[in-house]
């Protein structure tokens, strides 16, 4: 038998490629092995990824669906806490309707029960009638009412009242926040509807014309919302999601370009002048006892005489100082030019009414006054208005 011998090289060559087949094989199972693991975590991870999002976006959907029923279950519940205490309005004239409104009972005292509405509701009225939203009528007798800023004040007798309207703070609400109106839109047929909006905005400036002369006489101070309020809501209910008045419905701005604004006489305007008609018939306002007239219609050549200077456009010019009256006890005579109230400026007659239809009685008035060419100061203790002549 021949026999082979195996040489260096060649041994060492075998045991080389022996070597490198077994580490091949043994990368090839451990990459294999981590590869499959890392292949069955990247699924795992995947498909947590995929859980997790679809849990959170359940928790978002619970979260905000129980936002939108706690919304309105607090809507549900502010209209049915308001809504007794909102009575229709009507106002007979010679025997005939003329108008209908709405009011708000906000006070009652034994079994008299007090409203509060709008001017124009019972405007021209001689009798009015108070309908409950239970259905029942009753006899209303006017207390006094307010042209300047559209509220009146009913009292009914010999009623049950079970539920009184809450006053809120006009100043605590937020541009965006909700608010519900509740009257009578169009008329009782429509009873105690409610409407929903945000507030658009605060300390609104409506200027405003009493007397039909097309002359602005007086500037409102409402609260300005986009819920919707119609002819016949007037004097009802603009109330918060805690079911408290922040406001009363007045009037509307509804024209061909105009959708959505919609005004209320806020809470802290509202108060005092319900305050005064319910305790004196009447709201009372300072008088000086005079005659006002725009600078505007002053001419140079009556300014040169009075020692004026031409180029005085602002404030307000003394037509005529009544005797007796509180002007002429001050030292205001007639030609003087009143540029200030209480070191407070003022353009014109409007802005003059204003400021000194915020006091009342006892408040201390100081008048700024240009008088026989001098700039002086005059100053006054007020005392109750005489409504026939408020300036």
């Amino acid at each position: 038998m021949k026999k082979f011998k195996i040489g260096k090289v060649s041994y060492t060559l075998v045991v080389v490629l022996v070597t490198a087949l077994v580490t091949a094989w043994s990368v090839f199972f451990i990459a294999n092995y981590y590869l499959d693991k890392s292949m069955d975590g990247s699924e795992n991870s995947t498909l947590n990824q995929v859980t997790d999002s679809e849990e959170n976006s359940n928790v978002v959907q619970n979260v905000v669906s129980r936002e939108v029923v706690t919304q309105e279950e607090a809507r549900i519940e502010a209209i049915n806490k308001v809504s007794p205490a909102i009575v229709g309005v009507v106002n007979f004239a010679n025997n005939a309707t003329q108008g209908e409104g709405s009011g708000i009972i906000y006070k009652k005292d034994g079994n008299d029960a007090y409203i509060v509405t709008n001017q124009h509701v019972v405007d021209k009225g001689d009798y009015f009638e108070v309908v409950f939203s239970n259905g029942e009528h009753a006899e209303a007798t006017l207390i006094g009412s307010d042209i300047y800023t559209d509220l009146a004040v009913l009292k009914v007798s010999n009623v049950e009242v079970e539920t009184i309207a809450e006053f809120g703070n006009t100043e605590d609400l937020k541009v965006g926040q909700t608010v519900i109106a509740i009257g009578n839109p169009l008329g009782l047929d429509f009873a105690g509807s409610a409407t929903s909006g945000i507030v658009s905005g605060q300390d609104r400036v409506i200027a405003v014309d009493l007397n039909n002369d097309k002359i602005d006489d007086w500037e409102m101070t409402v609260l300005q919302t986009d819920t919707a309020i119609n002819p016949g809501n007037s004097g009802g209910a603009l109330i918060n999601l805690d079911g408290k008045i922040v406001g009363i419905n007045s009037m509307k701005i509804a024209t061909s370009s105009v959708e959505g604004m919609s005004f209320s006489i806020p809470t802290y305007v509202a108060l005092p002048i319900i305050s005064d008609l319910e305790n004196y018939g009447e709201v009372r306002r300072p008088q000086l006892g005079v005659y006002i007239q725009e600078m505007g219609m002053i001419p140079d050549r009556l300014k040169e005489m009075l020692k004026i200077p031409t180029d005085q456009k602002t404030g307000v010019f003394i037509y005529e100082v009544f005797e007796g009256g509180v002007a002429e006890k001050m030292g205001l005579k007639a030609g003087d030019i009143v540029t200030a109230i209480n070191g407070e400026e003022i353009e014109d007659t409007l802005a003059f009414r204003k400021k000194l239809y915020l006091m009342r009685e006892g408040d201390n008035l100081e008048l700024t006054v240009i008088q026989d060419g001098k700039t002086e100061k005059l100053s006054a203790t007020i005392e109750p208005a005489d409504q026939d002549n408020l300036s």
